[in-house]
């Protein structure tokens, strides 16, 4: 259910990759430290983010629901035995995914993040202000993060998947303006530099994001992400 549904030529890796940084730049500069193959995971599941966030965007909510759905028996064709919709992204996903069905699971509790936004929006006619809401919006940037740890290390431990969790919901706390955006910030800045330098691909775009230091220039932001990476600091 996008914009891109049964196109006549299914796009490239390299397409995709254009279309991520198109549409998050600032990812798309973290994901350049990843290797070739963790890379387009990465690129694949932040454009279905990408997706998930869209549905949230539907006047109604019962659309955004059928959306969500759409994505979640995709992932379930993608996990299953028969062919898969012919659909760009669910068509990269299924190859990124070919020998790594460990994430389906990560992938589906992604979805199931945004089907529960959804879900308030629905019974509240609209977005909510409520701290219970806010949650939800935050769990779902938690679950992209432990997504993505996950696509970089199978093995990643608990520990490591909370802090890559607490670092994605300071990421959406400080692009929300939320009270305790800096806080959220100063805790996930602690956690990162535990972190082993395979997760930074998926965590170094945050640096651009510091809610301390002036909004970079375009240059600024390629040397911030660059210098996160290279330090493992935020």
């Amino acid at each position: 259910m996008s914009d891109t549904a049964i196109p006549a030529n299914l796009a490239s890796s390299e397409e995709f990759d254009a279309r991520l940084k198109r549409t998050d730049e600032i990812r798309w500069l973290s994901t350049r430290y990843a290797p070739t193959p963790d890379r387009e995971r990465l690129v694949a599941f932040y454009l279905l983010h990408h997706e998930l966030q869209r549905a949230l965007t539907i006047t109604e909510a019962m659309i955004g629901k059928i959306r969500i759905q759409w994505w979640r028996e995709t992932i379930e064709q993608v996990a299953g035995p028969g062919p898969v919709r012919r659909h760009d992204l669910a068509e990269e996903l299924a190859r990124v995914l070919k020998d790594r069905g460990d994430l389906i699971a990560p992938v589906h509790a992604l979805i199931d993040a945004y089907d529960d936004i959804l879900d308030d929006h629905l019974h509240a006619g609209g977005h909510e202000s409520g701290q219970d809401h806010q949650q939800r919006h935050l769990a779902g940037e938690a679950s992209l993060a432990r997504l993505t740890g996950l696509a970089l290390d199978a093995e990643a431990p608990p520990a490591q998947l909370g802090a890559l969790a607490a670092c994605g919901e300071a990421g959406l706390a400080i692009a929300a303006q939320l009270p305790d955006a800096t806080q959220r910030w100063d805790a996930a800045r602690t956690s990162a530099r535990q972190l082993p330098a395979v997760f930074w691909p998926a965590i170094a775009h945050l640096a651009a994001l510091n809610p301390k230091r002036p909004q970079p220039s375009p240059f600024a932001t390629r040397w911030r992400i660059f210098a996160a990476v290279l330090a493992r600091s935020l």
